[in-house]
């Protein structure tokens, strides 16, 4: 049980440091293609969520193995 929820854990890690990279990139070509100044709080939110999804890349075998105390008895 500890694997499988270690696994989802970090299919959600994975998605958090893909939507950060796409908002990233949006907001780049968004200035690229209009000419507009880049909005600061696009880059601060892209870099939040690849930030946590790293921490929770990195804790996600702790974090699984609390998660299943119960399951594993």
């Amino acid at each position: 049980m500890r694997r499988v929820v270690r696994s989802l854990i970090r299919i959600i890690a994975a998605g958090l440091v893909g939507f950060g990279i796409i908002e990233i990139a949006f907001e780049f070509a968004r200035h690229r293609a209009n000419g507009t100044e880049i909005n600061s709080w696009h880059f601060i939110a892209g870099a939040l969520l690849m930030v946590g999804g790293i921490a929770l890349f990195a804790t996600s075998a702790r974090l699984a193995k609390k998660l299943t105390v119960d399951f594993d008895e």
